[in-house]
């Protein structure tokens, strides 16, 4: 009997280690790319959080996601990149909810839909996904500022 709790106890330890480890390990990889993508440039990103870019319904790439002047910007671990101009930005989304319908737990999702149609998806922390919503709405404020701003002559 108390080899079989001890072999039962063996078999739930390695499912623990294989369900823990490889999230510690790109959590390290993703701190690290960010160390060096601030190494490189620290006043060039407004904000830089970690982040997975969601491929398919299960796929998901580890990196950071980075929001400058110009574009938001996806750096994966693997060295995939994938920058959208925040010009072309048409709607700002986040929920619990991705687009296919899988729930998220304890994570968010950060929904960029282009000009053309494209979305992008990007699963972050809740913490993250706050940051990213007052970053991108004081973004949005200073679009629609700028665009009042123009004068037109004629009549209105």
């Amino acid at each position: 009997m108390s080899t079989l709790v001890l072999v039962l106890f063996a078999v739930a330890a390695v499912f623990a280690a294989a369900a823990v480890v490889p999230r510690v390990l790109f959590r390290r990889a993703q701190d690290k790319l960010a160390h060096r993508l601030l190494g490189e440039s620290a006043d060039r990103f407004r904000l830089l959080t970690r982040a997975e870019r969601v491929v398919g319904v299960r796929r998901r790439l580890p990196g950071v996601l980075g929001l400058s002047e110009a574009d938001v910007v996806f750096f994966g671990v693997f060295g995939e990149s994938e920058r959208l101009a925040t010009s072309r930005i048409q709607k700002i989304a986040t929920g619990a909810r991705l687009s296919s319908g899988r729930r998220l737990l304890r994570r968010e999702v950060l929904r960029l839909t282009g000009a053309a149609g494209g979305e992008h998806e990007y699963i972050l922390e809740p913490a993250s996904a706050a940051a990213w919503r007052s970053h991108l709405g004081l973004w949005a404020v200073e679009e629609r500022k700028a665009a009042l701003d123009v004068v037109r002559p004629g009549k209105s």
